[in-house]
């Protein structure tokens, strides 16, 4: 009975210490205090917290909201000392495309094995500012409807609409469907066919309160089709051409490009011009050089120009 006992006290004299181990580590696992407690991607926090080893280098890392653990750097290196009094401050900065929930950042001794938490919220980035001024399309091409908008004018203010081209003058303009409404203007305005490319601009001015809003937007310069059958031909052929994004049925003019870089007006046949179309044909001279020639076709309202390539042989 005696040998019994005895066995039983050396097996508590042997747990007991690991007991104790045990129960200082689970104490050892206390929060750290962080500001701000919340904040979007990007945002710097801050951390504070004791009961390290005087001196110590600590281990950071985050929890993710979906529960991965990340290895994590402070925002300098020297914030992984511990002070003199056990302290560590440090901060960490959230990368921009942090994933929204809840987090949390473990610093952990590298002596001591003493572990701090900190916990913070990642929020969802604010839904954006609706515009007070836009147009759409943004980009278009010579013939597209812009429609726009515009707000923050007084009610029943009347409106002034001034439209600037690229390298023009502003002038004032009448425009389609001009409504205000609560202080809102919407109105729409059609580039014409021979509008210039570049970046345009309207400027709308309440005549009342003076507020003014402007707003910008592109015309492309358009992809108009060329084309020329056959594409290459002897002297004297038949070369039958076709050019969109002219204007309406204006008038045009001719002209073609010699190999030799000498102009020359062209007499052509059977023109017509429809919704911006022209087509038309052109008969070679006897006695064209050979090599690479171009037609040129000229809106004589508009100014617009279109090139065709072809070849005489």
């Amino acid at each position: 009975m005696k040998h019994t006992r005895l066995i039983f006290l050396v097996l508590i004299a042997l747990l007991a210490p690991v007991a104790q181990r045990s129960a200082a580590a689970e104490s050892s696992i206390l929060p750290a205090s962080v500001y701000p407690s919340s904040g979007q991607a990007g945002t710097r926090f801050d951390f504070l917290a004791d009961g390290f080893q005087s001196g110590e280098r600590i281990d950071i890392w985050v929890n993710t909201p979906d529960g991965r653990a990340v290895a994590a750097r402070p925002d300098s290196e020297l914030q992984r000392r511990v002070a003199r009094d056990g302290r560590a401050a440090w901060s960490w900065t959230a990368p921009k495309d942090a994933q929204s929930g809840n987090w949390s950042l473990v610093a952990r001794g590298q002596r001591s094995g003493v572990v701090r938490v900190g916990v913070f919220t990642i929020l969802p980035p604010p839904a954006p500012a609706a515009p007070d001024a836009n147009a759409y399309p943004a980009v278009g091409r010579p013939g597209t409807r812009f429609v726009f908008f515009a707000a923050g004018f007084a009610p029943d203010d009347p409106i002034g609409f001034f439209l600037t081209a690229p390298g023009g003058e502003e002038t004032l303009v009448a425009v389609e469907q001009p409504r205000i409404f609560n202080g809102r203007v919407d109105w729409a305005w059609t580039a014409p066919d021979n509008a210039a490319p570049g970046i345009w601009r309207f400027r709308v001015v309440g005549g009342n309160s003076r507020f003014e809003q402007t707003l910008a937007f592109t015309v492309e310069r358009p992809a108009a089709a060329v084309g020329v059958n056959p594409g290459r031909g002897r002297a004297g052929s038949l070369f039958q051409f076709f050019a969109d994004g002219l204007q309406g049925r204006e008038g045009v003019i001719f002209w073609v490009n010699r190999p030799d870089g000498r102009a020359e007006k062209a007499t052509v046949e059977r023109v017509a011009v429809n919704d911006g179309r022209a087509e038309w044909s052109w008969i070679a001279p006897d006695d064209a050089p050979p090599g690479q020639w171009s037609m040129v076709v000229r809106g004589v309202n508009s100014g617009i120009e279109r090139v065709v390539l072809f070849e005489i042989r």
